[in-house]
C-alpha cells in the first residue's frame, strides 16, 4: 500500500511546476525529490526484497552510483561531495526501486504508464492554447500562487517562438522536458491502440503526439524516429535475420557514438539536420569538440560539477546525456551506465517473443522507448524531472523478466475468459 501511494505520488510531482519549490541554501527541493527521497527509504527498510529482485542491472547500476559519488567527492571534497552525491543518488536508485518495488506485475505496469498517459493527454488542451496564443499560462499561475519566478527568462522572448507558434512547456520547465516525457509514454498507448482499439486510446495517442509537435523540439521527433527503428529490429530480432538486422542496429548506434566523439561524418549530419534550428545543432557539436579535452585530461572521475574548458562566448550548458555523465563522472562511470542500459533493453529484446501476447506489446513498449532514451541522451541533456525519469523508466520493467509464470497466468486468464464468454453465449 505504501509503495502504491509513493508510486502515484510520484507521478503527480513530475507535473508541478518547477515555481513549486523551497530552497534549503543551494538545494532546490522539489516534489519530486521528496517522494524520491522516501522511496529510497522504504527500499532500504525492504532490502531483502530489493536483493531477492536483484540482476546484474541492479549491481551494475550500484557500481556507476558509487563511481558518480567518487567523483564528486575526489573533485569537491567530503562534504560538498556527500551533499551532491545525495541528491543525485536519490534521484538514481530512488527513482529505479520506486519501480522495481511497485511495478512487478503487468497491472501495475499498466496502470502506472496509464496514469502519465491520461495526464499528458488532458495537458495537450493547454498546449494548443500556449503554442497559439504565446502565453504560458500554467506557469503563470504557478507564479501567482507561489510567488517564485523560476521559468528562465528566455522562453518567453522571441527565441522560444518558431513558424509563429511558441515552443511550449506547458507545466515543466523546458520544451525539452515537456516533448521527452510525452515521447516516453508514446509507444505505449500507440502499442495499446494496437493491440486493444479503442477510441479513446486513440484521441490519447493523437493528443499527447499533438503535444509533442507543439515543442518544436528535435528531442521528441528523433524519439518517434529512433521507435521507429527500434520497432523495425524487433520485428525481425526473433527471426531468420536477426543477425543482419541486429548489425545493421548496432552499426548505426557505433556510427553515432564514433561519429559523436570525433564530431564528423554522421553525428555532423544528425545534429545539424534534425534539428529545428541548425546553429543548435552545430553549437551542440562545438560542445563535443571543446570539452573533449577535459575528459582526456580526467578520465577517471572526470571534473564533477566544476566548469569545463570552453570559449568565453560559449555559456556552460552541456546538451549531452552521455557527454555530461563522461564530463562529470568520468569515462569508466559513463560506459558501465551505457552498458547496463543497452543491456537491459537487448535482454528484453532476446525474450520479446517469448511473452504472451497480452504482455508482449507492453514489453514492445518499453523496448521501444527506453532504446529511444538511450539514444536520444547523445544529443540532449536529461537534466531536471527528466534524469529521474529515465532510472524509473530502466527500473519499470523488472516484472517481465519471470515471462514463463506469466505467460502460465495470462493462459489461465485467457481460457477463464472464453469459458465465459462460452457460458454467456449459452445462457442467452
Amino acid at each position: 500500500m505504501i509503495i502504491r501511494i509513493l508510486a502515484f505520488l510520484f507521478v503527480i510531482s513530475i507535473f508541478i511546476p518547477v515555481e513549486f519549490h523551497y530552497l534549503a541554501g543551494t538545494l532546490r527541493i522539489e516534489a519530486y525529490r521528496v517522494v524520491l527521497g522516501l522511496a529510497l527509504i522504504y527500499a532500504f527498510i525492504n532490502l531483502k526484497k530489493v536483493l531477492e529482485q536483484a540482476d546484474i542491472i541492479d549491481i551494475l547500476l550500484f557500481f556507476f552510483s558509487l563511481l558518480a559519488t567518487a567523483s564528486l567527492i575526489y573533485n569537491h571534497g567530503l562534504q560538498k561531495g556527500i551533499e551532491s552525491s545525495g541528491i543525485l543518488v536519490i534521484e538514481i536508485l530512488g527513482a529505479f526501486y520506486l519501480a522495481r518495488l511497485f511495478i512487478t506485475t503487468p497491472k501495475a505496469y499498466y496502470q502506472i504508464n496509464m496514469w502519465f498517459v491520461t495526464i499528458l493527454a488532458v495537458l495537450a488542451i493547454f498546449s494548443v492554447y500556449e503554442a497559439l496564443a504565446k502565453h504560458r499560462i500554467l506557469h503563470e499561475w504557478a507564479k501567482a500562487i507561489t510567488g517564485h519566478d523560476s521559468l528562465d527568462y528566455r522562453l518567453y522572448t522571441h527565441y522560444y517562438i518558431r513558424m509563429g507558434i511558441m515552443r511550449t512547456t506547458n507545466l515543466f520547465a523546458h520544451p525539452i522536458l515537456y516533448g521527452t516525457i510525452g515521447a516516453i509514454f508514446f509507444p505505449f498507448i500507440v502499442l495499446l491502440t494496437i493491440y486493444r482499439f479503442k477510441l479513446s486510446n486513440l484521441i490519447k495517442a493523437i493528443a499527447i503526439f499533438i503535444g509533442m509537435v507543439s515543442t518544436l523540439s528535435s528531442a521528441p521527433l528523433l524519439s518517434v524516429a529512433f521507435q521507429g527503428m527500434t520497432a523495425v529490429l524487433t520485428r525481425f530480432w526473433s527471426g531468420g535475420k536477426r543477425f543482419i538486422f541486429g548489425f545493421g542496429f548496432l552499426a548505426l548506434s557505433a556510427m553515432i557514438l564514433i561519429s559523436a566523439i570525433s564530431n564528423r561524418g554522421f553525428f555532423a549530419i544528425l545534429v545539424s539536420h534534425l534539428t529545428f534550428n541548425p546553429v543548435t545543432g552545430y553549437y551542440r557539436m562545438l560542445q563535443w569538440q571543446y570539452s573533449m579535452d577535459d575528459i582526456l585530461d580526467h578520465p577517471l572521475f572526470g571534473i564533477g560539477l566544476h566548469d569545463w574548458t570552453r570559449p568565453e562566448w560559449m555559456n556552460n550548458s552541456i546538451d549531452s546525456f552521455w557527454l555530461l555523465m563522461t564530463l562529470q563522472h568520468g569515462i569508466i562511470a559513463s560506459f558501465l551506465l551505457l552498458f547496463l542500459c543497452l543491456y537491459a533493453v537487448f535482454h528484453m529484446l532476446n525474450r520479446l517473443h517469448k511473452h504472451h501476447q497480452a504482455t508482449r506489446w507492453m514489453v514492445h513498449s518499453w523496448v521501444l522507448a527506453f532504446m529511444s532514451l538511450i539514444l536520444i541522451g547523445f544529443t540532449v541533456d536529461y537534466f531536471g524531472k527528466i534524469q529521474p525519469m529515465f532510472f524509473f523508466v530502466l527500473g519499470s520493467i523488472g516484472w517481465a523478466r519471470d515471462y514463463p509464470t506469466l505467460n502460465q497466468i495470462m493462459r489461465r486468464l485467457t481460457h477463464k475468459a472464453k469459458l465465459k464468454q462460452q457460458l454467456q453465449q449459452k445462457s442467452a
